[in-house]
């Protein structure tokens, strides 16, 4: 099945930033749209600051004159990245000092530099100029380490610039690790199919109530586990296996609308049953969002605080979902011809695009 989402980064950069790279992945009757990203790892500290970034290589044809021997373009891409990045602390601008560059992989370019920085400030700006250079669509992803943390930033060709703070206050860090929660559950595409897939069968509000409970107490379990480092399982086979409890539900509903006969009470005993269903698929759900939080390698000092923080992001985010979600299929099922037909056929697109996961994640692996 076509996906709108095309990223141009190198492949093997993908994993390095996986909180942020779950974009939404949906169908579309219109043509494809391309979403080229970019990836960092930043070190700030006192006096200093030092990146080293990936581009696709593809994303530099055009910007050089015609007839540019190969041998110049490393040289005019290092003059590129670095001569168009600004790094501000504070009041004051840091002055490069040192820069390279080198493949990465088959298809990227790695930007290696290292800035002197004033001492004495707390708030870190970093313009990346390159990118309003760059074809459009650009998006870069930021991982930067800073007063004992990491976190993430996201700069785009519209918008060049990212700022951290190296000692924020603890509200400032919670309301932080809440937003990544949220923007986790509405970029995890598989997530948000498996909510969809749940909510399709309908039923009484009692049902979902039980449904979206029974899923929220799983997966704060494996979340608080893997993030504790209590039980880390590969993320492999965890990413399979949410692709895989897409499936399971989806086809549970097309199991349960086989046939107009005796639908009804099919449909009752699954409603009936469902919130244990989703228990355990909320547990390996859980251990997907865990190998989210873990890409930021939050000291033991803050683990627990960026843990509930997060989690209830997470939270946030799922029950805004369900409440966009469910009343547009209320609304749906009003017309007299969408029952059960159309329920089925959503079930089955859901059913597919879980198949196609599923696949993409075992061969991928």
């Amino acid at each position: 099945m076509p996906l709108p989402l095309r990223l141009s980064a190198p492949l093997h950069l993908v994993p390095r930033h996986g909180l942020v790279l779950g974009l939404v992945l949906l169908a579309s009757t219109t043509r494809a749209h391309l979403t080229r990203v970019s990836t960092s790892d930043w070190t700030l500290e006192p006096g200093s600051a030092s990146a080293e970034l990936q581009f696709f290589r593809g994303d530099f044809a055009g910007l050089f004159p015609p007839g540019t021997p190969e041998g110049e373009v490393p040289e005019r891409v290092l003059a590129l990245v670095t001569g168009t990045a600004r790094i501000r602390v504070g009041d004051g601008e840091c002055q490069l000092r040192e820069r390279s560059i080198g493949p990465q992989g088959e298809d990227g370019w790695s930007v290696k530099a290292r800035w002197t920085c004033p001492g004495g400030g707390r708030r870190w700006s970093a313009r990346l100029g390159v990118l309003e250079l760059l074809p459009p669509g650009q998006t870069h992803l930021a991982r930067v380490s800073v007063g004992g943390q990491v976190v993430e930033r996201i700069a785009r060709s519209a918008a060049p610039v990212f700022e951290v703070e190296s000692d924020p206050g603890v509200w400032a860090a919670a309301w932080r690790f809440l937003r990544l929660g949220v923007e986790h559950i509405f970029t995890g595409y598989d997530h948000i199919a498996f909510l969809i897939a749940l909510l399709l069968l309908g039923g009484r509000f009692l049902d979902l109530v039980k449904i979206v409970t029974s899923f929220t107490v799983a997966h704060s379990i494996t979340l608080a586990l893997a993030a504790l480092g209590v039980l880390t399982p590969p993320v492999r086979w965890v990413e399979a296996l949410i692709a895989a409890s897409i499936v399971a539900v989806a086809a549970e509903n097309l199991w349960v609308l086989r046939r107009e006969e005796g639908s009804r009470a099919r449909l009752v005993s699954a409603l009936r049953h469902r919130w244990a269903i989703t228990f355990g698929f909320g547990l390996v759900h859980g251990f997907g969002f865990a190998s989210a939080l873990r890409e930021l390698r939050l000291p033991r000092s803050a683990l627990v605080a960026g843990l509930v923080s997060f989690n209830i992001g997470v939270e946030v985010g799922q029950v805004a979902i369900v409440a966009l979600v469910f009343p547009l299929l209320r609304w749906l099922r009003s017309f007299p011809h969408f029952q059960p037909a159309g329920t089925r056929l959503l079930s089955a697109a859901v059913a597919l695009f879980g198949v196609v996961l599923l696949v993409q994640r075992i061969a991928g692996g």
